[in-house]
């Protein structure tokens, strides 16, 4: 039984944590964006934010290696960006 808690407990603390990362709010883009498949090396672009689209950003920063990476979802798709170059509009 104590097993099955510790295991509840930890699942239960990874989707807490994994809340942050879901993008929220409207976001518009002050410049030519380019949003990555994944966060991780090799960089590889999914798809490019034009200046003035809008977009859902994630709250928290995802830290892998050199870069700090937040996640975006638009309505071209959903990636990561490295480069913040929005403006909040709203929450």
């Amino acid at each position: 039984m104590k097993v099955f808690l510790k295991v509840k407990g930890l699942i239960f603390l990874g989707l807490l944590s994994a809340c942050g990362y879901e993008p929220v709010g409207r976001w518009e883009a002050t410049k030519q964006v380019e949003v990555y498949q994944k966060n991780d090396h090799p960089l590889t672009v999914a798809f490019v934010v034009e200046k003035g689209e809008i977009c859902a950003i994630s709250e928290r920063l995802f830290i892998r290696k050199d870069l700090a990476y937040k996640q975006v979802s638009c309505a071209k798709g959903r990636g990561w960006i490295a480069d913040l170059y929005f403006k909040k509009i709203s929450d």
